[in-house]
């Protein structure tokens, strides 16, 4: 058995799944597309207009995004995992993408927004941030499968802090080309946003974003043995599946119902694998705070034995 299976067997996100996740995941997915449903028919619906709620959840998504891929890169220290490198980049892309979002927002720092932002540039690059998040799964389900099945051929000692470190300048590389091309070269991309409203060349972009969501779905469905880890992204997927549906199919355009709904939605996917790392540090202290009440426990013990 290979170096880096033998240290995933002592993190809790690398445990299989008991019934209980799979019930908790089945019911956060069901009653993510039972809200869908139900939003759908007002998704268009046009609300009033708060310019403050984009910083705010943008931020608050920054920030989870940051700290998962933080964690992540802190289990691929462990590990040595390229799936959990994968995996770690994808957060890490979906942070440096939505601080692009966010900065070339109409209204919020600059009329037309900064970063030589046009009319439609937010709207590329969100859709770049949700098309490229998928690609990551996909990459870390891949990956993942073949540690599991050639361990041989994936040794964890060849991946230095130098694998790292390059990685995570071709990926903050890769989001500063994907906000360059949506706000420079915006010339170069088809117009699917007029005066807040969303085009019908829309809908084909935003298709193309969902099938993303969906063969990364599928794809990590089919790489069993499942994780933990595995089943809540699997829930990640799907309540992105619905943020998509809602911000840029359904809905009109900016402050409608589905835009407010979707961008819910969105800050919850962020949420989940976030909320698992830390229960999982704190369980993982826990165990090491009661092993060492046992040590010294034994440790006086055996003092009282020696003395008796």
């Amino acid at each position: 058995m290979s170096e880096t299976l033998d240290m995933q067997r002592g993190l809790l996100l690398s445990l299989s799944p008991g019934r209980r996740t799979y019930w908790m995941a089945q019911a956060v997915a069901l009653l993510s597309l039972v809200v869908l449903v139900s939003a759908v028919p007002f998704a268009k619906v046009q609300l009033a207009h708060l310019p403050s709620f984009v910083p705010l959840y943008e931020s608050a998504l920054i920030l989870n995004d940051l700290i998962t891929a933080a964690l992540l890169f802190g289990q691929f220290a462990i590990t040595r995992s390229r799936a959990m490198l994968a995996l770690a980049s994808g957060y890490l892309f979906t942070a440096a993408t939505a601080v692009g979002h966010l900065l070339s927002f109409p209204g919020l720092f600059a009329s037309g927004g900064l970063l030589g932002a046009g009319p439609q540039s937010t709207a590329w690059i969100y859709m770049f941030w949700h098309a490229g998040f998928p690609l990551f799964v996909i990459a870390y389900a891949v990956l993942k499968a073949r540690e599991e099945q050639e361990p041989d051929r994936f040794p964890a000692h060849t991946l230095t802090r130098q694998t790292a470190l390059g990685t995570v300048a071709a990926v903050l590389g890769a989001a500063a080309a994907c906000v360059a091309l949506a706000t420079a070269g915006e010339h170069l991309l088809p117009t699917i946003m007029t005066a807040n409203r969303y085009t019908p060349t829309m809908w084909i972009v935003a298709g193309g974003t969902w099938c993303f969501c969906v063969v990364a779905l599928v794809v990590l469905w089919r790489s069993r043995p499942h994780l933990t880890l595995d089943i809540w992204l699997m829930v990640v997927l799907c309540v992105w599946i619905c943020d998509v549906a809602l911000s840029a199919v359904f809905n009109g355009g900016r402050y409608d119902l589905g835009f407010y709904a979707g961008r819910v939605f969105g800050l919850l996917g962020a949420s989940f694998v976030l909320l698992l790392l830390l229960i999982e540090n704190t369980v993982l202290h826990s165990r090491l705070a009661a092993a060492r009440a046992e040590l010294r426990r034994l440790a006086a013990s055996n003092m009282g034995d020696r003395q008796g």
